[in-house]
């Protein structure tokens, strides 16, 4: 049948539509090569000259209503008498490997990225298997390598991707953004795997790591680039307090009365919520509990005094007032609190170094709901390359063309 315009809805340079056949689910076109083009060799662009001709199918976009659209189309082989090779010609834009145009795999690519492979069978008659490679295929021929230089500023943390601690280790850009690096683990290995990419030149580059108290990830930078300052996360230190909070909780509790361990439970998220955060009822919770247990009220004042410190800007006034937040730990008797004081002398210099560079690993952890999104649309996530793919794809925000 003819049917005016049906050309440009298939645009391959060096073909034309000769027929299309049409149900209410299947179409069908067939391409008839162009003779006024000539065969181009892939390798020196000289003009080739068919040997054989065999036709071959490809699928491409959908229809109108015909979900499956099946393009046959004469795929020559020729020989160049230029440099003596062989290869087969096929329409600009069709995938041979895949027999579908490269079209129809980006558009796949576009729909796994806001939603699950096993909805993409739904919407485009292909298996979700198919759909998954197509998009792996994709993303690695399309996204960039990773922008390994003029590195200032690097994020470093692990993910848990998996059940019994299945973990893997992620480094960003902390000034654009780009998720650098994906190993499996959070060992030595999985980040020295990282600097290992990088030359002396670019390793230079870098003035600092924004890091949590991981001993594994301090070791490596600290031999890797030994003119960069690391800096621990304020918010990873907050968080590691309150585990001394709850600690403390916890032993105030087996040690109350009947009476006073009404008061006590149900209090954990209460010790831990900010002032502004609390309603009327939950501040007159709390107020009551800290009457009755010195401890506690100890471990809560020393926490909101601990938030103070990242508001210094001076490292000289910083590490006076870390100085005195550890005496007042230290002289509270509290054990619990006169370890995480300790600790934190030991680590000052790093907590110390966030008044020099104001950075925190803020948005690497808001990057890791990105993660979890991503694991949970595909029901886990076995192939780790697949993953960091799919990461990379997020972190630099492209949106692929056909």
């Amino acid at each position: 049948m003819y049917v005016h315009g049906v050309r440009t809805l298939f645009p391959f340079p060096g073909y034309v539509v000769r027929k299309v056949t049409m149900t209410a689910d299947i179409a069908q076109v067939i391409l008839h090569r162009d003779r006024r083009f000539r065969l181009e060799c892939p390798v020196c662009g000289a003009t080739m000259a068919a040997n054989r001709t065999r036709m071959q199918t490809a699928r491409d976009l959908a229809l109108g209503t015909a979900r499956l659209v099946v393009l046959t189309y004469p795929a020559i082989q020729g020989r160049c008498s230029v440099c003596g090779g062989w290869a087969t010609l096929h329409p600009p834009g069709v995938d041979p490997h895949a027999k579908a145009t490269r079209r129809l795999m980006h558009f796949v690519c576009r729909l796994a990225r806001h939603m699950p492979l096993s909805h993409i069978p739904d919407i485009v008659a292909i298996s979700q298997r198919t759909a998954g490679r197509w998009d792996r295929k994709v993303l690695r021929e399309h996204l960039p390598e990773p922008d390994l230089d003029n590195l200032r500023i690097l994020l470093v943390d692990e993910k848990a991707v998996r059940k019994r601690h299945g973990y893997v280790t992620l480094v960003m850009n902390g000034v654009t953004g780009e998720l650098l690096h994906l190993a499996e683990g959070k060992k030595k290995s999985s980040l020295q795997s990282f600097f290992d990419k990088l030359s002396d030149q670019q390793k230079q580059c870098v003035v600092a790591v924004g890091m949590d108290r991981a001993g594994a990830y301090r070791e490596v930078v600290k031999a890797e680039l030994p003119d960069a300052d690391i800096v621990f996360d304020k918010f990873h230190l907050i968080a590691n307090y309150h585990a001394v909070i709850d600690e403390v909780r916890r032993s105030e509790w087996r040690k109350a009365s009947a009476e006073d361990k009404a008061v006590i439970k149900g209090q954990r998220f209460n010790l831990f919520r900010n002032p502004w955060r609390r309603t009327g009822k939950q501040t007159r919770s709390l107020m009551a509990l800290l009457q009755i247990n010195e401890n506690l009220a100890k471990a809560y004042i020393l926490k909101e005094a601990l938030r103070k410190l990242w508001d210094y800007k001076y490292p000289k006034s910083a590490r006076k007032y870390l100085a005195k937040w550890c005496r007042w730990a230290e002289v509270s008797g509290v054990e619990a609190l006169q370890k995480f004081g300790r600790s934190l002398m030991r680590a000052k210099e790093e907590v110390l170094n966030y008044c020099k560079h104001r950075i925190t690993t803020g948005r690497l952890e808001g990057f890791n709901n990105t993660v979890s999104r991503i694991i949970h649309r595909a029901c886990g996530m076995q192939d780790l390359d697949y993953l960091f793919l799919k990461l990379r794809q997020e972190s630099l925000e492209l949106v692929l063309q056909t």
